[in-house]
């Protein structure tokens, strides 16, 4: 039976496995730029709609009563964005959809509420503290000793509605704090101006990347980060996730998998996918909840975890959100048993001069995929975040020394150079 699926900011990454289904009729919104949509984008979808911006609560408002006038039934609304989270579940309510749910993606976008959650479920997390009004505090040694009592030093400065390293900082005293508030840098696409200040949590970091079902996880695979996200930006060493064997570290899945149920029971999430992050804190050996998500991790994560189970993650997410069976996907293991997510990056800011192609980093017997994000003359600011992509390999081999060895060797022999 053919679905009708809004689909919240277009992107063709995104869009790609709702595009070729032939139960899917597809409707979308889109923030109004000059140029719109491609031709081909929009020979796809049976309507395009565009707002302002998707905090426009008048011009959503539009859009579902559109809809309901001329007699569509939306049955989902789909949504992979963190800027775009808010708006879909505004419209799934409007419109009734079963999903996304305003409360969860609330508490998933929310990292002050998150916490709250994760504390209630009986996960350890950082102390934090809320700063709702970031200029004030600045101002007031007596505020900023309540809160950095609250925390300690070193801290993390971030915004509450945030995502990856966007707009973070570490502070290691108060008048780096000071500073830091009297000229916070918020990234353009921050429409909140609330931040959170936490503990610094120093060991190893990881994320988890799921799709569920009914409070059951179809797929769940845990990934190390090689260099966590913070230190990364300081060029401390490679921008690279190591996909973690089960039967390897059979004891940290056991764990992680009925801590992250714990935590879904409050959020009231059931369904649909999830990329969460935790620490195992250096010296306790204890796992520390960092955040979550309700939607799926960026960079290539989706690709990382295809390359583990047969599929890729955005399929899984689809066919869950259609209502589909899991017996239905061809899921099966991966062609090695360890797999990487390597971002080759320049060694500075500049402009690129120099890219490997696909076709040179796909002749290596251990590559899987390659997504190349950068092209020649592009400027590349490295330090600003994280997801700082260049040339994104996914690649593989059967123990995690080797993945590590042929890692490196990857970023050797095909450098981003730049000028």
């Amino acid at each position: 039976m053919t679905k009708n699926v809004l689909l919240v900011r277009y992107s063709p990454y995104w869009a790609a496995p709702v595009l070729d289904r032939d139960d899917v009729d597809l409707y979308v919104v889109h923030e109004r730029t000059p140029q719109g949509l491609a031709p081909d984008a929009l020979a796809r979808c049976r309507k395009v709609y565009y707002v302002s911006s998707f905090d426009a609560l008048e011009e959503l408002s539009a859009v579902a009563a559109d809809l309901v006038s001329e007699g569509v039934g939306i049955d989902k609304v789909m949504s992979a964005n963190e800027f775009s989270q808010y708006a879909a579940a505004y419209l799934a309510h409007l419109l009734a959809a079963d999903q996304p749910a305003s409360s969860v993606v609330l508490a998933t976008r929310d990292k002050r509420l998150m916490k709250q959650r994760a504390r209630a479920a009986g996960l350890h997390t950082a102390r934090a503290r809320s700063v709702p009004d970031p200029a004030a505090l600045a101002d007031t040694d007596a505020a900023l000793a309540e809160v950095e009592g609250g925390v300690g030093y070193p801290a993390v400065l971030k915004p509450a509605n945030g995502w990856g390293t966007v707009s973070t900082t570490v502070v290691r005293d108060r008048e780096q704090l000071r500073a830091a508030l009297a000229d916070f840098r918020y990234a353009p696409e921050l429409r909140s101006r609330q931040l959170l200040l936490e503990e610094y949590i120093a060991g190893e970091e990881f994320h988890v990347d799921a799709v569920w079902r009914d409070g059951e996880p179809w797929i769940l695979r845990i990934s190390r980060y090689v260099t966590p996200p913070l230190r990364l930006r300081e060029g401390a060493g490679p921008g690279l996730s190591v996909l973690l064997d089960e039967d390897d570290h059979a004891d940290l899945y056991r764990e992680v998998g009925e801590l992250h149920r714990r935590l879904n029971e409050q959020l009231g999430l059931t369904r649909g996918p999830t990329h969460l992050e935790f620490f195992r804190e250096e010296g306790t050996g204890r796992l520390v909840f960092s955040e979550i998500a309700s939607r799926l991790g960026g960079l290539a994560v989706t690709q990382l975890v295809g390359a583990a189970v047969g599929v890729d993650e955005r399929e899984i997410a689809v066919h869950e959100m259609l209502d589909g069976d899991l017996s239905e996907l061809p899921l099966q293991q991966g062609a090695f048993r360890y797999h990487g997510m390597l971002n080759i990056i320049p060694p500075r800011s500049g402009r690129v001069t120099a890219l490997p192609t696909r076709d040179e980093l796909l002749a290596h017997a251990h590559v899987v995929d390659v997504s190349i994000g950068a092209r020649i003359g592009a400027e590349v600011t490295l330090g600003d975040s994280s997801a700082s992509v260049c040339v994104m390999v996914i690649y593989g081999a059967d123990s995690e020394d080797e993945l590590l060895k042929i890692g490196a060797e990857l970023a050797d022999s095909h450098p981003v150079e730049v000028a």
